[in-house]
């Protein structure tokens, strides 16, 4: 994480302690889920700040006095511009400045209330800081649906973020599965994924600021091998090994086999 990313973070910890109405989301999300325990050396840099505003109060002056205050405090010399109102389902755009004007990053803020959240500890000036963000679960099925459908020529990032979480273990396939489907969104039909491979090394490859990016073709095994119960459409009662899926059972029975 560099600094940039860790000036961030704190705002998002300021933001947590004024008890914001936020569900964060996102590539910082994910920084936040994983922090140091990421289980591989791949590290997409993110330079905003995704979340779902659920409060009632949708004013775009009272979004942007609550994160204008989560900001100085943590650096008095920054300033928060904004530059998108959240209207006809547009997302509320906010710029972070530092003093000479110069862009920091940027905050989104979407209006939107989902129950498929958690809470990831982190310190944050010596103290342990709650952040309200999406499970795990709730990020990966998201960005599935992107992949599966033509939308995954222009979010080359969810591959990325699709393959880090892909060396997790204990992934039940039914949980994602289910979470794929929730409100009645479907999937697509991964044509694109499977059958236009040359235009997906293009995107992805164009692809910039991913520290240890794997190869394309690293990427690509490993993601089919994730994919497939959702490409073949095929639910199943299977766990993520971190390079397969099997049954829990068999999991089981290997780590006995082990401590024999």
């Amino acid at each position: 994480m560099n600094g940039n990313e860790r000036l961030m973070m704190d705002v998002m910890a300021e933001l947590m302690r004024a008890n914001a109405p936020i569900i964060f989301k996102g590539a910082m999300n994910l920084n936040v889920a994983l922090q140091d325990s990421s289980p591989v050396n791949v590290h997409r840099i993110t330079h905003d700040i995704d979340g779902d505003w659920y409060g009632e109060d949708t004013d775009i002056e009272i979004m942007h006095n609550i994160l204008e205050n989560a900001v100085k405090n943590v650096n008095p010399d920054l300033s928060v511009e904004i530059f998108r109102n959240p209207a006809e389902g547009k997302l509320a755009g906010f710029r972070i400045l530092d003093a000479n004007q110069d862009r920091m990053f940027k905050v989104d803020f979407g209006h939107r209330v989902h129950p498929f959240y958690q809470d990831y500890q982190i310190m944050y000036q010596g103290q342990p800081v709650d952040i309200r963000g999406a499970t795990l679960t709730k990020m990966l099925s998201d960005k599935i649906r992107a992949i599966s459908s033509p939308k995954v020529f222009r979010r080359a990032k969810d591959l990325v973020d699709v393959y880090i979480l892909s060396h997790c273990k204990e992934i039940a396939l039914m949980d994602v599965y289910r979470m794929v489907y929730t409100d009645g969104h479907a999937p697509g039909t991964f044509d694109e994924f499977c059958h236009r491979r040359d235009d997906l090394k293009h995107a992805y490859e164009k692809l910039l600021n991913v520290e240890n990016k794997p190869d394309f073709i690293t990427m690509y095994k490993r993601l089919t091998a994730f994919l497939t119960p959702f490409i073949n459409k095929r639910p199943q009662t299977l766990e993520w090994t971190g390079d397969k899926w099997a049954s829990p059972q068999r999991i089981q029975e290997n780590v006995r086999g082990l401590g024999r």
